[in-house]
């Protein structure tokens, strides 16, 4: 099982799916950008810790640090994006549309020179066709609260989708990270990378920093969640066929709508059930056969 890579991204799927849910009250706690600095934070001592526990050797090499940087580059610009529209829209929409990164990656392969097949184009119409049913459905929501107001669903889906784009990009890289330096050191510098930068736009701003301790355990368990999924998403990328990781981890978003729909009452209508199936579909046939 542990040496499944579709098993490690399920996990990564349960991890996820939590950690959305989570985000919106982290967010709505702190902020945006404390909540995911400290999550980062969080992420990173975790991941120094049982390296060192368990005698995870370091490696100091150079020639792949271009790859820990656009990682981190990606990882901060999208997960700040996301969170923002988890934490002021809806998350059963924002979810879905940031699951549909795999199909942005198939215009940024052709941009790279590669020549996807009409089967890749194909899957990407669908998990494009998902992503607008699950956008229109919510826009349709009978809901008065604040988060369905018609320029929150439109940042929603913009940041969203923004987010899509970078992480479909920062996957390209950690592919050729985890390769060099391993899941575990991966993970950790991108952590880091994270936080100074984060950290930096913070003290740039000057505005006051809340972290009151009620917030602590909401911010500590998004943190757990958090890097635990990207652990489990880069343990099977190193894998044998490593993309049934990414097919797997995409039904984070099956679990995030279901949370939602229990825990903070967000309507999901049949035909926005539909557009996540497409999404999951989708992604799923792009991963299997790209």
């Amino acid at each position: 099982m542990l040496e499944s890579a579709a098993a490690w991204g399920a996990g990564c799927a349960l991890a996820w799916g939590i950690s959305d849910v989570i985000a919106r009250f982290a967010g709505r706690s702190v902020g945006v950008l404390v909540a995911t600095c400290t999550m980062m934070t969080v992420g990173a001592a975790l991941v120094a810790i049982v390296m060192a526990a368990s005698g995870e050797p370091f490696d100091w090499r150079l020639d792949g640090i271009h790859w820990l940087f656009g990682i981190g580059a990606g990882t901060v610009i999208g997960s700040i994006l996301f969170y923002h529209a988890v934490t002021h829209g809806p998350v059963s929409l924002a979810s879905p549309v940031v699951a549909c990164y795999p199909a942005i990656a198939v215009p940024i392969s052709v941009a790279l020179g590669a020549r996807p097949d009409p089967l890749h184009w194909g899957a990407m119409v669908a998990t494009m066709a998902g992503v607008w049913l699950v956008a229109r459905t919510t826009t349709r929501s009978d809901t008065s609260a604040p988060e369905y107001a018609p320029r929150v669903i439109r940042r929603t889906i913009l940041f969203s989708l923004v987010a899509a784009a970078t992480f479909a990009a920062s996957l390209t890289a950690a592919d050729q990270a985890v390769e060099i330096y391993g899941p575990w050191q991966t993970v950790l510098v991108v952590r880091l990378i994270g936080v100074v930068t984060i950290f930096a736009i913070l003290l740039a701003r000057r505005a006051p920093v809340r972290l009151p301790v009620r917030a602590w355990p909401i911010l500590a368990a998004f943190g757990v969640m958090d890097t635990l999924g990207h652990l489990q998403l880069y343990i099977g990328l190193g894998l044998p066929h490593g993309e049934y990781a990414i097919v797997a981890s995409v039904g984070y978003t099956v679990v995030t709508v279901v949370l939602a729909r229990a825990f903070l009452r967000e309507p999901v209508s049949a035909l926005q059930w539909g557009g996540v199936g497409l999404v999951v579909g989708g992604v799923g046939v792009l991963a299997a056969f790209g």
